[in-house]
């Protein structure tokens, strides 16, 4: 199981984009959470899947 965090901006589109990046190459999203930081333009994401670190 491997955790990515991202901080990405806060704008419509980007959690899209991100999950055609893991479509694309075959890696199912096992779970997902978005939530807000202290800068109202920056969103968190941490992606939860199964896979090795060195293909991911």
């Amino acid at each position: 199981m491997c955790i990515i965090s991202a901080l990405v901006e806060h704008k419509p589109g980007v959690l899209q984009r991100i999950a055609g990046l893991f479509s694309r190459r075959n890696f199912n999203i096992d779970e997902i959470s978005v939530g807000v930081t202290e800068n109202p333009e920056i969103a968190r994401i941490t992606i939860t899947t199964k896979g090795d670190e060195k293909d991911i």
